[in-house]
């Protein structure tokens, strides 16, 4: 894919939403116009044309979908992050028995790369992974707006990198460490601890070698919700692995 540059214009150009092969061009911001707001670049995901401490100027009023743009996205559970992922689409067969349809994918604009090594070991880590299928409608109820442009500065409005936890007393009340390793032990999972060059404890799992019945993925789905709405789960995990001995020498 073609490489746009960097270019400074005075007015941002209109267009009609189509498929576009290639990414815009970024627009450099002095002032933001009426619904429009700043986003801390936090990482190297979207870069060249982002980079990490920058700000991504968001056209807040449009969500409308486009292969290659730029959007900031919401998720829905844990502390409900906000980040900038590329938005691309394709024709998938979705269903054992469907037709191809369009779906849409979420990723860095970087793509799939090495970011370094684990703390406790040699071990190489990536980031850039696709997230999706997903439908239109679902993927656009989770964006909050398209990217537009940079700035230097936050321009007086600036969203911010995550909305909080919803209902976090709850979430916290409704998981059990417990339940969680019986359910991942029993549908083949090894959860475990590892001790890293910091000394500290990390959790890990490992996923089973077999596939799951609909039965375990259900199970194991319903565990895993809980603990995606949890902000205590993973020390509370943690606390019940040091407790059962699952930790790696």
């Amino acid at each position: 894919m073609a490489q746009a540059k960097r270019v400074i214009i005075t007015q941002r150009e209109t267009a009609p939403e189509i498929h576009q092969p290639n990414i815009r061009a970024l627009t450099v911001f002095t002032r933001l116009p009426p619904g429009h707001a700043t986003f801390r670049v936090g990482d190297d995901g979207s870069a060249p044309h982002l980079n990490e401490h920058e700000f991504a100027v968001v056209d807040i009023t449009d969500r409308g979908l486009q292969h290659g743009e730029l959007f900031i996205i919401q998720y829905e559970s844990g502390n409900r992050r906000r980040r900038i992922v590329q938005v691309r689409s394709n024709y998938t067969q979705i269903t054992p028995t469907g037709q191809k349809q369009l779906v849409w994918w979420t990723g860095d604009l970087a793509g799939f790369r090495r970011v370094g090594d684990c703390p406790a070991g040699d071990i190489p880590m990536f980031a850039g992974l696709s997230d999706g299928p997903y439908r239109a409608h679902h993927l656009q109820a989770k964006l909050i707006g398209r990217v537009v442009g940079f700035a230097a500065t936050s321009l007086g409005n600036q969203l911010p990198a995550e909305l909080g936890w919803e209902n976090e007393a709850n979430g916290n009340a409704d998981f059990n460490p417990a339940e969680y390793l019986d359910v991942l032990i029993a549908t083949g999972h090894r959860p475990y601890l590892m001790r890293g060059r910091d000394g500290h404890m990390m959790y890990g799992e490992s996923f089973p070698d077999h596939g799951q019945t609909d039965e375990e993925h259900a199970r194991t789905m319903e565990v895993r919700w809980k603990y995606a709405r949890a902000s205590k789960a993973l020390e509370r995990v943690k606390i019940e692995c040091e407790r059962r001995g699952l930790v790696e020498q």
